[in-house]
């Protein structure tokens, strides 16, 4: 148990390994010392929301997909797929890097 409490409901927080987190809210919590933890911070979540926007589209491109025939429209397709693929491959490299 550590002396911080969690921001949402005030019950103090656990670390597990490097993870802090609520039990009671059960989710991370994380803890900003100085400005470059805040960086890292903002750059972890504009990577997830980034990464995860990648996979909404590949997914959308996979319905469209399912019903298209055009051979221009499938090579389209593919290199877009390739280009995102590619996209979500470099954000989680540069997610385990920080």
């Amino acid at each position: 148990m550590l002396q911080e409490t969690c921001p949402q409901c005030g019950t103090p927080l656990f670390r597990r390994g490097t993870e802090t987190f609520c039990a009671k809210c059960n989710r991370p919590v994380f803890i900003i010392r100085n400005a470059e933890d805040e960086s890292r911070l903002a750059t972890d979540q504009i990577l997830e929301e980034t990464e995860q926007t990648l996979l909404s589209k590949i997914q959308q491109l996979n319905i469209a997909l399912k019903g298209e025939t055009d051979p221009s429209q499938l090579v389209s397709y593919g290199s877009a797929l390739k280009t995102w693929l590619d996209a979500i491959d470099s954000v989680r490299r540069l997610k385990t890097r920080g």
